[in-house]
């Protein structure tokens, strides 16, 4: 069991998809944007479209909010890819995901931190009820650079 003590409560880092984030990555994915899409990053995610998103990443012509916004639906598309019943825990594109989020953490920490499913009452926090399937995956992650961001 995993102690709450052990993870910093990283909310002030509180960030969000922009607008102009948003409509760039609809453009350039050809993605569905209408105005009464209640957390876009999310709803346009798609596990078969991984390897298109991280070319995407890879390919230096994202601003630093399309970064974080493409982060967001990989997370979700990863998700959706292991509640589905996919393995991708030893492929590539799990690495290279982790890659990205390693050489880019000052940038995803909040989503990394999101993800990880931590800010839960400590009788929750290895609860699966209480998190994403994928949250015990991210979180040596969380803790490998939480100490970097947290309040003192």
């Amino acid at each position: 069991m995993l102690e709450e003590t052990m993870f910093e409560n990283l909310d002030h880092l509180y960030r969000f998809p922009t607008r102009a984030a948003i409509d760039a990555l609809a453009i350039r994915f050809n993605l569905p944007n209408t105005k009464d899409m209640q957390d876009w990053e999310y709803e346009v995610a798609d596990a078969n479209r991984i390897a298109e998103f991280l070319a995407a990443y890879d390919s230096g012509e994202l601003s630093e909010d399309e970064k974080f916004t493409l982060v967001a639906i990989l997370f979700e598309s990863f998700w959706d890819a292991l509640d589905e019943g996919r393995s991708f825990l030893n492929s590539a594109s799990w690495k290279h995901f982790l890659d990205l989020l390693e050489q880019d953490i000052q940038i995803h920490i909040y989503l990394v931190w999101y993800w990880s499913s931590v800010n839960k009452p400590e009788a929750d926090i290895d609860n699966p009820d209480y998190m994403f399937s994928i949250s015990p995956l991210i979180r040596p992650l969380l803790l490998q650079h939480q100490g970097k961001f947290a309040r003192h």
